[in-house]
């Protein structure tokens, strides 16, 4: 290994198949099986997190001792090392034949930059499981590289994730685990659905698809959106659907009124996120969707939940169908931390007072998460009409504008008789959210504290 090989591996940072250890220490044997039980790694040692190098004392003792935590695995893995500049060791894991590798502390997994300890349930899944292909690490058969290398893609990647922009093309996809080089260079899928030119064409099936329907069912299209370029660009594109398509919501944060949209923003990206890097790639039949009604919004993926992982525990575990993908959303800030997105939906809808996620899994993995409707809560919250609740929010609306109320005049803006708009006030009154002082033709309304937070709801 070279010094600019080595530099170039510190500046990508940890990953799925990459770990930094500032020493030799006993909890390496975690970081042993859970390559070897994942697809492979390498360990360097005497390299910090932080990316510096404070080196350790390379001695024989030092490398029997590594030997030694590899043997007493079990069964034990069969590591090499290599040494750099005698300060770094190189410590390979080859992925293990003889799966599940445990320690005496118990077994673990490589998930993203992690190693994580599976329960009994996910062992034996993990059991079942073994030996089925993972999509994201598979050779792209009849890539031209790098004709097909999508090279704006990859400045894009390296200015999002803070990777060192002096690295090369080739140098970058090799430390990230998306290229190999056998006789020759070629891209795994992962590789493809990130960098490559038109991954649509190679993968079909990465391509996301956004729809608008006017009602509450799968009849009426208002507009509709294939997205087909990388899978960075996909979600963002998705999200940019969302955003245009989903209505603004007013909130009070800091005693100023604010817009947020409807449903958070955190929880779309959390949900178009999960549904592109956790669908099943190797189902060609279908696509990512997300759908848009007037009562609620649905994201959907293919593969429903990936095997080893139960109902009981989604939300609380994580077991990824396509490690390099998710590892790789994670450098790029996609993947905040692997295995807390659903909780941060949940939390999030809560905070926004908005009903409990639904999700559902079968085929699919779907999570609908309902609109905000302020007329609806309106009308449960007076008992009124559909009709009376649409007036009483534009009179709130005007009354957080202004306290001069002209009924005669709301009355024509909302095709009205001054007789209802003086009625539907006075229910306003009853419910003390207005209150009115002066003679009757020149009559001021006022919102009372309560009516003021009621007209930022509802108006």
């Amino acid at each position: 290994m070279t010094q600019h090989e080595l530099d170039s591996i510190i500046a990508s940072g940890e990953g799925y198949k990459t770990e930094f250890k500032q020493s030799a220490g006993s909890d390496l044997t975690k970081e042993i099986v859970a390559f070897a039980n994942a697809s492979g790694g390498r360990i360097f040692i005497g390299v910090a997190d932080n990316g510096t190098v404070p080196g350790i004392a390379i001695t024989n003792k030092v490398r029997s001792e590594l030997e030694s935590m590899a043997q007493s695995c079990d069964p034990k893995v069969e590591i090499s090392l290599n040494e750099f500049d005698n300060k770094v060791i190189i410590l390979n894991v080859p992925e293990g034949k003889n799966k599940p590798y445990r320690t005496t502390g118990g077994f673990y997994l490589r998930s993203g930059p992690s190693s994580i300890k599976m329960t009994t349930d996910h062992i034996i899944a993990f059991i079942k499981a073994e030996g089925k292909v993972k999509f994201d690490e598979l050779e792209y058969p009849g890539l031209s590289y790098p004709a097909d290398r999508d090279d704006a893609a990859i400045e894009k990647y390296k200015s999002i994730s803070g990777i060192d922009t002096t690295l090369s093309a080739d140098d970058l996809l090799a430390n990230l685990n998306v290229l190999y080089s056998k006789d020759s260079p070629v891209l795994n899928q992962a590789g493809v659905l990130f960098f490559a030119k038109d991954p649509s064409r190679l993968i079909p099936q990465s391509v996301v698809t956004c729809v608008l329907y006017k009602g509450n069912s799968k009849v009426n299209i208002i507009d509709k959106k294939t997205f087909n370029k990388d899978i960075i660009s996909n979600i963002d594109d998705a999200i940019d659907f969302l955003q245009k398509h989903l209505n603004l919501a007013y909130v009070i944060k800091d005693k100023r009124r604010k817009e947020d949209l409807e449903i958070p923003l955190v929880v779309l990206r959390e949900a178009v996120v999960n549904a592109v890097t956790h669908r099943d790639y190797f189902e060609k039949g279908a696509n990512v969707m997300v759908e848009v009604f007037d009562n609620r919004v649905e994201i959907s993926n293919p593969g429903g939940l990936p095997k080893g992982m139960s109902e009981a525990d989604f939300g609380t575990r994580t077991l990824a169908r396509n490690p390099l993908i998710a590892s790789l959303l994670n450098r790029a800030g996609y993947i905040e931390k692997l295995g807390t997105g659903v909780p941060r939906i949940r939390k999030t809808m809560a905070e926004a007072v908005l009903p409990e996620p639904d999700f559902r899994f079968d085929h699919f993995f779907t999570v609908i998460l309902q609109r905000y409707n302020p007329i609806l809560e309106l009308r449960k919250e007076l008992n009124v009409s559909e009709s009376k609740a649409q007036r009483i929010a534009f009179i709130l609306e005007k009354l957080y504008k202004t306290k001069k109320l002209e009924p005669e005049k709301i009355a024509a803006e909302l095709g009205a008789t001054a007789r209802t708009i003086r009625n539907d006030i006075l229910t306003l009154e009853e419910a003390l959210w207005v209150i009115s002082k002066g003679a009757t033709q020149a009559r001021e309304y006022y919102l009372t504290v309560t009516g003021h937070d009621k007209a930022v709801k509802y108006s």
